[in-house]
């Protein structure tokens, strides 16, 4: 596309708008406009032929959303390509966007390279980081995607100076967006207006009514932060104005500040029990004034940051769900074919090579079905959801059984387990999450001991329990033993995803023990306590 073309920059935080036309500077795009909301971006677009547009999604007055689909409506924009950058990572929100005719779709925060990369991308170019600098840049054409226009003809060389580490569209700091914020001040005395009014100007955009019909409609068609009320008002005073603005899901959230001459008791009781968040005598100090309207406008913007994160918290829960869904009937099923594949042909007629090769297949895909059987089991052990079939069975022999497989695994590596099973060991939990636990507490001894040496395993009777301790030679790395069963912790083991001690712990608590770690004199031992009749 022409370096010449019109772009337009539709953000209400000016530090992004800031940030965007600098980049698009350092990529040869100086025709650059900008607009704070949808709104305004709509009114200068019917004047001003705009070619591209990189907008915001969440703003007040009108959205980025709003904004693309009145553009995919006017025969004019039909095509112009729309980049939406946006805090909306949630699956539902890329297909709004995409099913509204976007191009591309940026989350915040993201670097300038990647914004970079996925704006010239949107035009049908490539840019490519010379190993010299991550900006140093060479455009290539590449094929355009369907609504965007064609590739420029030739290939542009790029070089923006800005550092690589620039990161674009991080939440300025709540002070800031607090100062951004819009008060509906509401008051039939227009004196009174005009006094509340010059005392917010300078920190907090302004709107203003006169009737308590006005700031209903206000409130309902425009973003407002905050509403100062005053409540003896003409045919539909200011509770009934709360009680009407409460009811409205739109604007129900807004903290609403009855400011009145009223300032009995019950006059301020009634205000609170509307659902207002404070009431403020008339004449008001301005400081005092200016002082609540921050400190209740800072505990909003806080609770709609919370309210943001908990739905990004709900909706991830729900893709890991959805990831839990996919590893249990996508994954599991193709493995288990390769593994009952790999068996059927050792019993065929193969060569020692064939063999050998055969055999590495149906290891690596057992390894696998145990690592997703594993991540489900915690997954749901994490959630509290699993619940174990806990019966009696013989300890002893479920130890023996493992020391005998672990053994055979690490053959090459001439460790040597001791253990002495004993007899008629009864103890109380499942089977299967014991073998499961067990396996891998021992797998981890051998792996942590020296060529050579051995592991004792021994079992140590209680009251009400028994313990199981595994002994191996070396030690935990201090930095890591207080933190030895927290997730992902892995200490320098190759391969290792830190979640085999963290299992352990699970594995154990699900069934009513607990395991405990001690490390230290050249010799760790591991205890993992059940409870027994």
């Amino acid at each position: 596309m022409d370096k010449s073309s019109a772009i337009l920059i539709v953000d209400d935080y000016l530090l992004i708008r800031t940030h965007v036309r600098q980049v698009l500077a350092e990529l040869g795009y100086l025709n650059v406009f900008q607009a704070d909301n949808g709104k305004s971006a709509q009114d200068l677009m019917r004047k001003q032929q705009i070619d591209i547009v990189v907008g915001d999604w969440g703003m007040p007055v009108m959205s980025g959303i709003d904004l693309l689909k009145w553009m995919r409506s006017d025969h004019r924009y039909t095509h112009t390509p729309f980049m939406m950058l946006t805090a909306e990572a949630n699956p539902a929100s890329v297909r709004t966007a995409l099913q509204a005719g976007v191009n591309a779709y940026m989350i915040k925060p993201f670097t300038v390279h990647s914004f970079a990369s996925k704006f010239m991308s949107m035009l049908g170019v490539t840019l490519d980081s010379a190993p010299s600098s991550p900006f140093a840049q060479v455009a290539r054409p590449a094929r355009p995607a369907p609504a965007a226009p064609a590739p420029a003809p030739a290939p542009v060389a790029v070089t923006p100076s800005l550092p690589p580490s620039n990161v674009i569209g991080l939440d300025q700091p709540i002070g800031e967006r607090v100062r951004k914020c819009t008060v509906l001040i509401v008051d039939d005395i227009p004196t009174n207006i005009e006094v509340l009014a010059g005392v917010l100007k300078d920190e907090y955009a302004i709107k203003v009514a006169i009737s308590g019909k006005k700031a209903l409609e206000i409130a309902d068609a425009f973003h407002v932060d905050l509403i100062l009320l005053d409540i003896m008002m003409p045919v539909m005073d200011g509770f009934e104005v709360c009680r009407q603005l409460k009811a409205n899901p739109k604007t129900a959230h807004i903290p609403i500040i009855f400011l009145s001459a009223r300032d009995g008791t019950e006059d301020v009781v009634s205000g609170l029990r509307l659902g207002a968040v404070d009431y403020v005598a008339k004449p008001a100090d301005p400081t005092i004034l200016k002082a609540r309207l921050s400190a209740h406008l800072m505990l909003a913007t806080a609770m709609q940051d919370l309210k943001r994160q908990n739905e990004l918290l709900i909706e991830n829960a729900r893709l890991r769900e959805d990831v839990e869904r996919m590893t249990r009937h996508d994954l599991k099923s193709p493995i288990a074919v390769a593994l009952h594949g790999s068996q059927f042909l050792l019993g065929s007629a193969l060569n020692e090579a064939q063999e050998e090769q055969v055999r590495m297949i149906g290891e690596a895909a057992e390894h696998a079905l145990e690592m997703i059987n594993r991540t489900l089991d915690v997954y749901k052990m994490e959630q509290g959801s699993y619940q174990p079939i806990l019966q009696m069975f013989d300890l002893g022999a479920l130890l023996a059984k493992v020391a005998q497989q672990v053994q055979l695994a690490f053959t090459e590596k001439d460790v040597v387990i001791r253990f002495d099973p004993p007899r008629d060991l009864m103890c109380l939990g499942e089977p299967i999450l014991c073998y499961s636990m067990f396996n891998n507490a021992l797998k981890n001894a051998v792996e942590a001991s020296p060529q050579g040496a051995a592991v004792r395993m021994i079992v140590a009777p209680g009251y009400g329990n028994l313990h199981v301790m595994i002994d191996n030679p070396g030690e935990v790395p201090v930095e890591l033993r207080e933190r030895f069963f927290d997730k992902y912790v892995s200490g320098e083991k190759i391969g290792g995803t830190g979640l085999g001690t963290y299992s352990i712990r699970l594995m154990a608590e699900v069934q009513g023990g607990s395991v405990s770690m001690e490390s230290g004199s050249g010799v760790t031992k591991l205890t993992i306590t059940l409870p027994c009749p």
